[in-house]
């Protein structure tokens, strides 16, 4: 007797691309009084590094990065230079907000949300460095020095004359402390100047791009800036531009691809130890077996369905095509690297119907490339007891395997 089952694979994706349009719900006042930064991060799988599960900073680098690469080559880490208009009157023995300073704002919690669909997930955003680019220059600059006070330590001061520019590092990202000039210069010494942009070092925490979907994320992040109540507080005395505005945009690459042996493979059953029990002894099989191997690319979640020709008892089936009589085939899927997000354990032997609302759905533990895999199908004791009592018969189905990784 053989038994055929005629299987095929419909991978099903869904790939959703949108023009930005998160600058049209802003005034275009509020937008022209914004120094406004575009904040740019990816994730495409590599075969070249398949443990790389982060995104992957692709911001213009600010002049911060240049005097300390490994801070800005760090997990996370955002450096980038802001364009804004300020002017500082720096007075010597007159406290620390008379000095050059800087209160930077806590880590704040915002959003990216995935353009195609509007789901957001939130991100942490925090300030771990600061610099920028002050005139005119020379040794009497609050930010000619070796000694910044209060939460910030030295990284590096360059002069050429007419400017200097500075670069601190945040000491408690998490809870940060106000920094400023340790005054150098003479007692009452009094000067203004002006401020011609701004380096922030941000710390970025995101979900793992391996949790979401392929596409286009966009958010945007206000910070205010100015004296005692802005976000970024430049100390008293200050005049400057009301806001900085970062515009988030990251994008997911992922990679799925699912290859069979065939377009549409053929599977045929047989008794699990062969044929020898049953021509030999007349003894009937406890069950019928069979392997199909696929191999699996995969860098995202994704859910298994089935389709069925035949539909016996919530299972998909084959059938005797003289008698008109059908029996359940049981259909499982193994995938190494893969685990089961309804329970969490890994992707092994675990049963595929085709009920939608029960469908396994896989999230891979890395980036997996042509994984070995196997889906059997497997007709149990009864549905051989049934088909049995036909010598000769012909029993076929198909079954279709839906993978849905609505990329």
């Amino acid at each position: 007797m053989r038994i055929v089952i005629q299987q095929s694979c419909s991978w099903r994706t869904r790939l959703y691309y949108a023009a930005a349009t998160v600058m049209s719900v802003f005034a275009p006042s509020l937008v022209a009084a914004a120094a406004t930064v575009e904040v740019t991060a990816e994730f495409a799988p590599s075969a070249l590094n398949p443990s790389h599960n982060e995104f992957t900073n692709t911001t213009k680098p600010g002049v911060y990065c240049t005097w300390l690469p490994t801070a800005c080559s760090a997990s996370g880490a955002y450096f980038f230079d802001v364009p804004i208009n300020a002017s500082k009157t720096y007075l010597k023995g007159g406290g620390a907000r008379k000095h050059f300073y800087v209160r930077l704002p806590a880590p704040r919690i915002a959003q990216l949300t995935h353009t195609s669909s509007g789901v957001s997930y939130p991100i942490e955003l925090a300030f771990q460095a600061v610099s920028g680019h002050l005139s005119p220059g020379g040794s009497t600059n609050p930010v000619f020095t070796l000694y910044p006070r209060g939460g910030c330590a030295y990284i590096r001061t360059v002069s050429a004359g007419s400017w200097v520019r500075f670069g601190w590092t945040v000491r408690a990202p998490d809870s940060p402390q106000a920094c400023h000039s340790s005054a150098d210069g003479a007692t009452g010494f009094t000067r203004t100047y002006n401020l011609a942009w701004l380096g922030l070092g941000m710390r970025i925490r995101s979900p793992s791009p391996l949790e979401l979907p392929s596409g286009e994320y966009e958010g945007v992040v206000n910070y205010s800036v100015g004296g005692e109540d802005a976000d970024i507080d430049l100390g008293d005395d200050v005049i400057v531009d009301p806001q900085i505005t970062l515009m988030l945009r990251f994008t997911v690459k992922h990679a799925f691809q699912v290859i069979f042996p065939a377009e549409n493979p053929r599977v045929a059953l047989v008794p699990v130890g062969g044929w020898k029990q049953w021509t030999d002894y007349g003894r009937l099989p406890v069950s019928m077996r069979q392997e199909l191997p696929f191999s699996l690319t995969s860098s995202t979640e994704f859910s298994m369905k089935l389709r069925c020709e035949q539909d016996v008892e919530g299972r998909c089936g084959i059938r005797n095509l003289v008698e008109d009589v059908a029996v359940p085939i049981d259909v499982d899927v193994t995938m190494p690297g893969m685990r089961n997000l309804r329970d969490g354990r890994p992707a092994q032997d675990t049963p595929l119907l085709p009920d939608d609302a029960r469908a396994p759905r896989f999230a891979p533990d890395g980036y997996l490339m042509e994984r070995r895999s196997i889906l059997r199908f497997t007709a149990k004791r009864e549905a051989v007891t049934e088909m049995f009592k036909a010598p000769g018969s012909r029993w076929e189905g198909n079954v279709t395997v839906v993978f849905d990784a609505n990329l």
